[in-house]
């Protein structure tokens, strides 16, 4: 809870005057030091939908988490679980993208050729195992948005926040957004940057195809693309970190130097456990 400097009694997140003091409060140190973590003005405030919420996360975050704090919906971290999910077959088309195959080109001589997987008769395996990923993504990413708010709730419980549950799931969602438009860079890294898979997959051997998808995952984390697409990823969580600050100071009432705090230990518990993973 954010205390008046003079009589430190406590004051609402964006009060400027004390309601028992009567004293102006001036902005805090780290407002002035970064003036794009300061507070928004009134004119700023308005009744979001839920797309401009999400454009309003990456373009104005201060007034947008004011507006979800004050009105916590589960639309657009849905919205942000469905995209991650598709962002994911992307990412995972993209990789198959690289792989080349044979395909019989006349039947009555035996004729091969060399041909992309995802155009060959085999790429709607992959195509497919892409669109059912999509919904075991979704899940997926409900299951950690669930335990992560639970998480975080707890945290910013303990800490003095006095959000709702509702509140930290709805900033949690949102904030997640980074993550997706940097895997989006991600996809667009490997297409033009990762090299063609090295062997020529001919699926016409029986076994190619239960081989080829945990060799193509083995190529790709030991090559030098998915380091660069790790680093990336590890920027995408330092982006959520700024984010955050502004939903848990707007959703849980605190003070903006308080938040910072917390979304670090967030963003350092995010880096670790990503790094640890892989």
């Amino acid at each position: 809870m954010r205390r008046c400097e003079f009589c430190d009694s406590p004051v609402a997140a964006d009060a400027t005057v004390c309601p028992v003091c009567k004293e102006t409060i001036a902005e805090e140190t780290l407002e002035r030091i970064l003036p794009m973590l300061k507070r928004p003005e009134a004119p700023e405030v308005h009744f979001m939908g839920t797309g401009e919420r999400l454009w309003g996360v990456i373009r104005k975050p201060s007034a947008t988490y004011r507006d979800i704090g004050k009105r916590p919906d589960m639309v657009g971290p849905f919205v942000v679980i469905l995209l991650n999910a598709l962002v994911i077959a992307g990412l995972f088309l993209a990789m198959s993208s690289k792989v080349t195959t044979f395909v019989v080109v006349n039947s009555t001589s035996g004729q091969t050729a060399n041909m992309n997987l995802l155009l060959s008769p085999q790429g709607g395996i992959f195509i497919g195992t892409a669109l059912v990923g999509i919904l075991a993504n979704v899940m997926l990413g409900f299951v950690y948005l669930l335990v992560g708010a639970a998480f975080a709730h707890f945290a910013f419980k303990i800490t003095g926040g006095t959000g709702s549950k509702g509140k930290t799931m709805s900033i949690i969602g949102y904030s997640m957004l980074p993550v997706v438009l940097v895997r989006v860079v991600a996809i667009l890294v490997v297409l033009i940057g990762m090299p063609a898979y090295p062997d020529i997959v001919n699926f016409l051997n029986q076994g190619a195809l239960n081989a080829v998808t945990p060799a193509l995952i083995s190529w790709a984390y030991t090559s030098g693309i998915w380091y660069i697409v790790d680093v990336l990823t590890t920027g995408g969580f330092v982006w959520v970190g700024f984010v955050l600050i502004f939903g848990i100071r707007e959703a849980h009432n605190t003070s903006t130097l308080w938040a910072f705090v917390i979304s670090l230990l967030c963003i350092i518990i995010f880096g670790w456990t990503f790094w640890q993973a892989h």
